[in-house]
């Protein structure tokens, strides 16, 4: 492959600013067109200059059954379902950064297999690490992937000590960082193939979700297409705010719980008991948990009933379950934060909300409460050693909307996107135990106001809110969708999608399917036929 580097090293387009359309790299091989990148200039490719630190070109690459697995769970998060996958689809690996410390991970398949197509894939969580498996979904269907770290190293998923006095890190973090992504992206894509992707997407859930909807709000010429899953919109009042009311729920003191996630199995069971019917259906699924109004008191120990057998609950583990039922409020009832966790997202509390016996991992919340405070939350951030229980929201609200002004995708001016041709796609689960699909009906329906009403929003976005899927793709209702594929008809051929089919794991038996239409539609059962058939659910609204 060396007889080719002088050849490259004198090549003017690879010196030339990547913004202007390069010259093919020398392609006698997959090999050494992938390390011809080596020496493609991406110092004015993006805002800020960046550089590609290493490239190898990966054929055969054997996958371990954890990565088979994230292949799969990747794919649902991201609207993207990947069949069984036991090795990595061949591609050129590129790894480098952007100033100042954004670092990626870009998949490029070979010529043949490129769709012309490019696929931005979000980092979750705090961020703060590249996942390769992250790519494989785009990657097998034919897309130039890439992915970042959020701009930063850290611990996943709930390490926020990177952030501390660091405003520049939390704007990479908050949009920033896919912005430069992308630019870097498409630069590389182009020198590759010798050709600008025809078109752009990103994907993603949770913060990647945010991902989706900072990049329409702020920089609507990125791409072409979002999927976002579960989004945060009101992301630092979540944090600051909610987690630790929950976590405060469940541990008092701050340390020592009042119930462990063993308790799960007979809460759930309660709840779904008590309002599973309300949609017409007893299947296990709860229609839309805000006509849901559980009471955990009817778990409260009786004779001959044994909290420690979990039968039942005990006086303060049934204040403490009522707690994370209601939306935080003052001593004297005053609402603070105008979301609770909704019924029937029970299944997800493990780890999330509640402790696992056994297991030396703090629930999410008690970590994003204690650090987010800390590092994130306001702009002169305490730091190391604050007693995060002390932390008064309602007294403090205005440092927090500081922040929220960098960390939240609330706006709802999305005209530059749309008028650009962008399509938008959402999807949200009535199970997830993180975030509300309250609060993303909440913003949806503003958005659609300011953009002129329903038929005018119609024309760009769509949401769709899903009884029983949790945060991260699973839970009790079929969850498996593909949401790519419509989402680039859409774009691509002016064909807005009228609605998505959920199915369950192609392991589990029956295989039920349902669909799902455009919020504010949902799906209903008819009264008759078969409950895991999609054709026995109707639009209604």
């Amino acid at each position: 492959m060396r007889h080719i580097l002088p050849a490259i090293l004198a090549a003017s387009a690879l010196t030339a600013p990547a913004r202007s359309a390069p010259a093919a790299l020398p392609t006698d091989t997959p090999a050494a067109q992938c390390e011809a990148l080596n020496h493609l200039s991406l110092e004015t490719a993006a805002d800020s200059p960046g550089q590609i630190v290493s490239t190898a070109y990966v054929a055969g690459r054997q996958a371990t059954a954890e990565e088979q697995g994230m292949f799969a769970y990747r794919g649902v998060t991201q609207g993207n379902p990947t069949p069984p996958l036991g090795s990595f689809p061949d591609h050129c690996r590129v790894e480098g950064y952007v100033t100042p410390n954004v670092k990626f991970m870009m998949m490029l398949p070979p010529s043949p297999q490129w769709n012309n197509r490019f696929m931005l894939a979000a980092c979750e969580g705090w961020c703060g690490k590249v996942n390769p498996e992250t790519l494989v979904p785009g990657l097998h269907r034919g897309y130039a992937s890439i992915t970042n770290d959020g701009g930063h190293y850290s611990r996943e998923p709930f390490d926020g000590i990177w952030a501390h006095r660091n405003i520049e890190a939390r704007i990479n973090f908050a949009y920033r960082a896919n912005h430069v992504t992308a630019q870097v992206g498409k630069a590389i894509a182009e020198a590759y193939y010798g050709a600008r992707p025809k078109f752009s997407y990103i994907a993603g859930f949770s913060k990647g979700g945010n991902a989706g909807l900072f990049t329409a709000q702020k920089y609507p010429e990125d791409f072409d297409g979002v999927f976002s899953m579960a989004p945060v919109v009101n992301y630092n009042p979540k944090n600051a705010a909610h987690f630790p009311w929950i976590a405060k729920a469940v541990h008092p003191d701050g340390k020592t719980p009042l119930l462990y996630s063993d308790k799960v199995p007979l809460i759930h069971g309660a709840v779904t008991k008590a309002c599973d019917a309300i949609d017409g259906l007893r299947d296990g699924i709860i229609g839309d948990p805000r006509q849901c109004n559980f009471d955990p008191a009817v778990l409260l120990c009786k004779a001959g009933q044994a909290e420690e057998k979990n039968e039942c609950l005990n006086a303060a583990q049934v204040d403490a379950v009522r707690k994370i039922y209601t939306k935080p409020t003052t001593a004297d009832g005053t609402v603070y934060f105008d979301y609770r966790v909704d019924p029937g997202s029970e299944q997800e509390w493990p780890i999330a909300i509640l402790p696992e016996r056994g297991n030396p991992m703090q629930p999410f919340v008690l970590t994003g409460a204690a650090t987010g405070l800390r590092y994130m939350a306001t702009r002169e951030n305490p730091g190391p050693g604050y007693d995060w229980m002390r932390f008064d929201y309602p007294a403090r609200k205005a440092e927090i909307d500081e922040m929220s002004e960098i960390l939240d995708p609330d706006s709802v001016d999305l005209s530059a996107f749309k008028a650009r041709g962008g399509k938008i796609i959402i999807v949200h689960g009535w199970s997830d135990a993180f975030i509300t699909a309250a609060m993303t009906i909440d913003w949806f329906e503003k958005m659609q106001a300011f953009m002129g009403g329903r038929a005018a929003t119609d024309a760009f976005a769509q949401l769709y809110v899903v009884p029983g899927i949790s945060h991260e793709g699973g839970g009790p209702a079929p969850h498996i969708f593909d949401a790519l594929t419509p989402l680039v008809d859409w774009v691509e051929n002016g064909k807005a999608p009228e609605r998505l089919v959920l199915s369950d794991p192609a392991d589990k038996a029956p295989r039920r399917t349902r669909p799902a239409f455009p919020y504010p539609a949902y799906a209903k059962y008819k009264g008759k036929g078969d409950p895991s058939a999609a054709e026995s659910f109707r639009r209604a609204e």
